[in-house]
């Protein structure tokens, strides 16, 4: 449970939001990576 405190003190600097934020960022394009549709393969053939 301290290290969550911990981490919530820290996201209240301007540098622990800007890293939030990237880390939300990173983690909705992640997503988008995972679920995306799977593309054809073999479409030359």
């Amino acid at each position: 449970m301290g290290a969550i405190l911990d981490l919530v003190e820290k996201m209240r600097t301007p540098g622990g939001i800007v890293v939030t934020i990237l880390i939300i960022v990173a983690a909705y394009f992640f997503y988008k990576w995972v679920m995306a549709e799977p593309e054809d393969q073999d479409k030359g053939e």
